[in-house]
């Protein structure tokens, strides 16, 4: 059947209009209507075939084993101290870069620890062996920048450089893809000191979390309790200092 001429002048004329309603021209306005119209279409492909989906596991945390192989890959005083730093006290990478010099006191061996995201601030004690890779960096620095970890630009160090580094030391430690962002680091933490016994609320204030329910998360990453073990911070026999897994003594 032949379309009808009067319609399709009809139709002429509504586009015509439409195209000086909107300050076109009849080709851009019909080359912008294609477009649309083509968005639409794939849209709906997408939604009557839904792409199959590998569900995303949010909180991926490392065993102790990996955390010592992430720490063995690293030779930098200061990549050492702000990673050690991160692991212990279960910080974000955006947090690393509110810390300054001043939030240390090596006297009271406590640190004040900054958080985001709506969580709690507070200072926490500091274990001989983080503050003995926290005294070997600072050693190495001239400058007088009020940044605890600043970065080459005399700023604070970046979380997209964070994240880079983490990367970059978790390929050389062959820890999984899935395992390769910084924020594992803060996962990790909570995992094992709820493996070690620690309660909800004792790990819930070491995280700085306003809420208990964002802590309840973690009983669910953890597996069945081990006698208690300490992940601390000790120098390793050689140059460098790594996180060794030691057992408490006394444990049962």
């Amino acid at each position: 059947m032949r379309d009808d001429p009067g319609q399709q002048e009809k139709l002429l004329r509504l586009v015509a209009q439409q195209a000086a309603r909107q300050g076109k021209s009849v080709a851009r306005y019909l080359r912008e209507l294609q477009t649309k119209v083509s968005r639409q279409e794939r849209v709906s492909v997408r939604g009557a075939e839904p792409r199959q989906q590998e569900p995303r596991t949010k909180y991926v945390t490392l065993t102790r084993r990996e955390v010592e192989r992430f720490f063995a890959q690293i030779t930098d005083e200061r990549d050492r101290a702000l990673f050690a730093a991160m692991y212990t006290f279960g910080l974000r990478a955006s947090e690393v870069g509110l810390l300054l010099r001043e939030h240390v006191d090596f006297h009271t061996r406590r640190i004040h620890i900054p958080r985001l995201k709506s969580g709690v601030a507070g200072e926490k004690p500091m274990a001989a062996e983080y503050l003995q890779l926290l005294r070997a960096y600072l050693q190495t620095r001239s400058d007088v920048l009020p940044y605890l970890f600043p970065s080459r630009n005399a700023r604070p160090v970046s979380r997209q450089r964070i994240d880079r580094l983490f990367r970059m030391y978790a390929e050389q430690a062959k820890l999984p893809p899935s395992k390769r962002h910084s924020h594992c680091l803060r996962h990790s933490v909570a995992a094992h000191l709820l493996e070690d016994g620690h309660t909800l609320e004792e790990v819930q204030a070491h995280l700085g979390h306003k809420s208990i329910h964002s802590t309840v998360v973690y009983t669910k990453t953890t597996g069945p309790r081990r006698r208690p073990l300490s992940v601390r911070i000790q120098p390793s026999g050689s140059a460098r200092t790594i996180v060794r897994v030691i057992k408490k003594s006394g444990a049962h």
